[in-house]
């Protein structure tokens, strides 16, 4: 980490280091609402009409917009709050910001004249975890707090800094943690950490509708919420970025800057510099009130999947922030401290207000740090370097590798011609000769550069002897399986020409066929299996027309079904989802069984059930959700506790993994359980078990399979073979 000229103390702190209220120094502005906080959680319906009578009481401090709905459609708001001058006239003010993000639309005279005169825009995210809910509560006393007071130190913040809040990153999860807490409560409430309210059912609220940890979502943008946030980025473009987090009840709150190891391609004034100078305002505010805290330790910056590293590899100044956490409305903890929900609000407050404060006091650095290290991307050219994606066999999954760059704010571009590859690396797969036309160019000679490489590099410098707080690896192009090499100089590629015109398909006389493994084929075949449509599947590879397709390949005849239908949803789904069909004219096949062969498969549209509920993992479930929903695929939920009486009226069974290696789906299911899966196979169903649940049902006799886990003994030995060196783990204390 960078040294850095010790800040007056004075200057850090914000308004009421010692402030027995949540809502700081008045007096206030009697016509805006003041929240009632911190004798339970606040429903989300009631936390949006708040936000909503703030703006309409303080229109000239703030501006609320929905957003985005979630699955369950429950809005999320969006809240801008700075000074009566700066609101006038936020649309030039973030124009501004716009060009000090991108210095290829301002020369460096501008950009200083801008740096000058721009506030600086903090952007704060509260529960991204809905199991984490006092951050949406301490976000409504941040809010009243610089809507309605009258401190003059208050109004000079607000000229200074514009605040973007997030009040609720995950208002499904929220709503289904606090409703479980409410419906626990029960007049006493004993401050028990084994009481019902600290101890919610299956799945929690940790995660979005569909089981997702939108905390490891923020640069692959599966989940829609991930999505709306980060447009919302593009368009504020914010300097700091605080993500309120919680934790478990017992650790102190953990405050920047973070711990080792930082990612090495995240710009140096952003990789712990800024996060420890607004780590020294929180931990000052904390101190004047005699509140441990610890910093550097266990939470790191280096995967981009979390907000901090995201934020951070874009030139922000990202951080965490995690505040204890019982779950429920109060805790007793083992030091004999009273772990209230107010407590915790003001917690979350502190550490809104140091970066606040930081971005107020140092507004100028920070813009022109901000700046420069955009600037520094720009101005390296070619000599920045440039990636390449090969569309290869299948070109839907460079297009959607691309499509989830420009979500990212990266810009793409396609070469119009072929290039040689000499002096390229090979990052996924094997580089050709000359790199095809129609490729895609990701030159990191633009703003978000370093984000590019943070997420396309096949290595990332580990600067670090200490592990990863979670995952290491993460290269795009192999998760997406595209090809893709890097240049070290960035060729000079002509611009594109148009697209030509798509050619809708052709009617054909004797029918149509999907080519097996292309990016969006099992949603097109989904979904004209759901209509009714008849459809049958190659077992063997064949050859048509001087082309070869693999089994899987999908064949649809007109004969039997509305041909002129069939043709009308080809055409809609193949453009919906970048896989057009083929027009057969014949069932003749060149090489391979004709397509009138008995050897192909019929299809029919599956009956899927998920087993699902305590003790399936509750994201292991989420990932079989999201990929049947994704592919369009219908699906019935079985509770597990009832899975003995359900009629197995299904051709497909999930069981997905359990988190135990399949122990405890060995304790649910039981004798009985296991007869009715064998029952299940031997009637013609099928059964997917994934990771855990496959060693139930090996364990429980239902397959047969060359499965057994190994004991600690063995896993240690196997670890030795692998490093002779690896010292013996000592037991935790």
């Amino acid at each position: 980490m960078r040294p850095f000229k010790a800040l007056a103390l004075a200057a850090l702190l914000p308004l009421g280091a010692q402030e027995p209220s949540l809502f700081g120094l008045g007096p206030f502005r009697a016509e805006v609402p003041r929240p009632a906080l911190g004798l339970r959680y606040t429903p989300h319906h009631e936390l949006v009409a708040w936000y909503q009578a703030l703006g309409a009481a303080a229109p000239d401090r703030v501006r609320v917009q929905i957003f985005h709905r979630t699955e369950e459609g429950l809005p999320q708001v969006l809240a801008v709050i700075s000074s009566p001058a700066n609101l006038a006239r936020l649309d030039a003010l973030k124009a501004g910001n716009a060009r000090l993000s991108d210095p290829r639309t301002c020369s460096e005279a501008e950009a200083e004249a801008l740096i000058a005169r721009q506030p600086a825009f903090v952007w704060l995210g509260y529960s991204v975890h809905g199991a984490e809910p006092g951050g949406a509560e301490a976000s409504m006393a941040l809010a009243y707090r610089y809507a309605a007071s009258q401190d003059p130190k208050v109004l000079e913040q607000l000229e200074r800094v514009v605040l973007v809040l997030d009040p609720t990153q995950n208002p499904d999860g929220r709503e289904r943690h606090i409703h479980a807490v409410a419906q626990a409560l029960q007049g006493t409430n004993p401050p028990d950490p084994q009481d019902a309210q600290n101890t919610p059912a299956w799945p929690g609220g940790r995660f979005n509708h569909r089981l997702f940890d939108l905390n490891r979502d923020w640069s692959f943008q599966i989940q829609a919420e991930s999505r709306a946030k980060a447009a919302l980025f593009r368009e504020w473009n914010p300097q700091v970025a605080v993500d309120h987090h919680e934790m478990g009840p017992e650790p102190s709150p953990f405050i920047p800057p973070p711990a080792e190891p930082a990612n090495g391609l995240i710009p140096a004034p952003f990789a712990g510099p800024w996060q420890a100078r607004i780590g020294q305002a929180i931990g000052a505010l904390m101190d004047a009130e005699g509140q441990a805290w610890f910093s550097r330790e266990t939470f790191d910056l280096f995967a981009p999947i979390y907000g901090d590293t995201w934020t951070s590899a874009q030139g922000i100044a990202g951080f965490t922030f995690e505040c204890p956490n019982p779950g429920g409305l109060a805790m007793k903890r083992r030091d004999g401290d009273l772990l209230t929900l107010e407590w915790r609000i003001r917690r979350h407050l502190q550490a809104s207000l140091g970066a606040i404060s930081v971005a107020a006091v140092q507004r100028q650095a920070l813009l022109a740090d901000y700046h420069r290290a955009r600037r520094e991307a720009v101005n390296a050219g070619e000599k920045a370097g440039a990636f390449f994606l090969l569309e290869g066999p299948d070109p839907g999954r460079a297009r959607a590798l691309a499509g989830l760059l420009e979500r990212n704010g990266i810009e793409v571009h396609r070469i119009p011609e072929t290039l040689p590859s000499k002096g390229m690396e090979a990052v996924a797969g094997l580089l050709p000769e000359r790199l095809p036309a129609g490729s895609y160019l990701v030159p990191l000679d633009q703003p978000r550069g370093s984000l590019a490489r943070v997420l396309l590099a096949r290595d990332v410098p580990f600067p670090s002897k200490k592990p990863s707080y979670d995952i290491t690896a993460w290269s795009l192009p192999h998760l997406f399986g595209v090809g893709a090499a890097f240049a070290p100089l960035r060729p000079r590629v002509s611009a594109p020409p148009p697209l030509p015109p798509e050619v809708p398909l052709a009617p054909a006389p004797w029918g149509y066929l999907l080519p097996w493994g292309k990016e969006g084929q099992e949603k097109v075949l989904a979904a004209l299996l759901a209509e009714g449509f008849r459809a049958q599947a190659l077992q063997e590879p064949v050859e048509l027309g001087g082309r070869g397709f693999s089994p899987g390949s999908v064949v649809l005849r007109n004969q039997g079904q509305d041909a002129a239908r069939l043709l009308a949803r080809l055409r809609e789904l193949g453009a919906a989802h970048g896989a057009p069909a083929l027009g057969l004219q014949s069932a003749r096949a060149v090489k391979g069984p004709d397509l009138g062969s008995p050897k192909s498969l019929v299809l029919k549209a599956p009956r899927i059930a998920l087993l699902m509920d305590s003790p399936a993992n509750p994201t292991a479930v989420g990932a079989v959700i999201h990929t049947l929903r994704e592919a369009g695929l219908s699906f019935t939920q079985l509770r597990a506790q009832r899975f003995a009486g359900a009629a197995l009226r299904y051709t497909h069974l999930v069981i997905p993994d359990d988190g135990d290696a399949g122990r405890r789906w060995q304790r649910q299911l039981g004798e009985g359980g296991f007869q009715r899966l064998k029952n299940f196979l031997q009637e013609g169903g099928t059964v997917v078990a994934l990771e855990g649940a496959a060693g139930a049902l090996v364990r429980g006799g239902v397959a047969e399979a060359g499965h057994r886990h190994l004991g600690k003994a063995e896993v240690e030995a196997w670890h030795k073979e692998k490093d002779p060196q690896r010292a013996k783990p000592t037991a935790a204390p």
